[in-house]
């Protein structure tokens, strides 16, 4: 359950990229991307994987991300006569973020650990500049269709009230581009030769698992295993997760366009001034006559 809607943590492009991103292997892996876009279901492929340990959200890196960009900001002046400098900084909060994550890899009995919280796309530019040879995978899907789903689900925040994106379309079409533009932002701050980001589009996952699957791990610099087409077949504690159905049957496209029965004619007519230039610039849409 997403539930951190503030940050597209934009003022991150202050502070310039660090100029590394090659991926290095047993590196930790950073997942991100809207709510309801199959972030879980990556999550639990990626878990199904021998030497990767992907649990349940963390939650947490966003505001840690926010922390970071103070650190390196407002508040650098009061570090400095404490002889903390901006790569002291990283490297600090490199070691809080590895060692939160290190218990589960630990536990787990693997060399790599994954992080899966969708709004991890927006700390994307700080995780880059603490782990600069992290790879970091943004799921995208229609957003329509996450839309539709967002709105089936009480989220709340964690003083208990409901999440807006799930009680107005107009509120979730919003929440659903911020995350797209965040996570595309950051892909275009990159310089040339940076192979760290990579896409993954939900419709690719659940139609052709395995080419797009054989993409995600060959970026990752991991081998092969078919036991990642089995992911439904691994034990594991999925409590508390949303998504926990789905992801405990094999992959299925039903859900691909289901915006088509599930929105009605006013919500389509309110979310398309927000999202239809972004449909069509990401191929999911031809025109705005939808």
């Amino acid at each position: 359950m997403p539930y951190i809607v503030d940050p597209p943590l934009h003022a991150y492009h202050e502070l310039q990229s660090c100029g590394r991103g090659i991926i290095v292997p047993d590196t930790p892996i950073f997942i991100g991307g809207a709510g309801r876009s199959g972030t879980t279901l990556l999550r639990v492929i990626l878990d199904s994987h021998p030497r990767i340990a992907c649990g349940p959200e963390l939650k947490i890196l966003p505001r840690i991300a926010s922390w970071w960009h103070e650190c390196q900001t407002k508040y650098g002046g009061f570090l400095h006569p404490y002889h903390v400098g901006k790569d002291d900084v990283d490297a600090l909060f490199a070691d809080l973020i590895r060692g939160i994550l290190d218990h589960y890899r630990s536990a787990q009995g693997k060399p790599r650990v994954a992080e899966k919280s969708p709004n991890n796309v927006t700390a994307f530019f700080a995780l880059h500049h603490i782990f600069p040879a992290s790879p970091l995978v943004h799921v995208i899907r229609d957003g329509r269709d996450v839309i539709a789903s967002l709105l089936t689900m009480d989220w709340q925040t964690p003083d208990g009230q409901p999440l807006p994106y799930t009680r107005d379309p107009v509120a979730a079409a919003q929440y659903w581009l911020n995350c797209v533009r965040s996570g595309r932002s950051f892909r275009d701050s990159l310089p040339p030769g940076q192979q760290v980001y990579l896409e993954i589009r939900y419709e690719d996952l659940v139609r052709h698992p395995e080419p797009t699957l054989r993409t995600l791990f060959d970026f990752l610099g991991e081998p092969w295993h078919d036991c990642v087409l089995d992911y439904h077949t691994q034990p594991r504690n999925l409590a508390g997760e949303s998504s926990a159905a789905q992801v405990s049957q094999p992959l299925y496209g039903s859900a691909v366009q289901r915006w088509q029965q599930d929105l009605g004619t006013s919500q389509k007519e309110a979310i398309k001034p927000l999202i239809a230039d972004t449909l069509i610039a990401l191929g999911y849409a031809s025109d705005k006559d939808w």
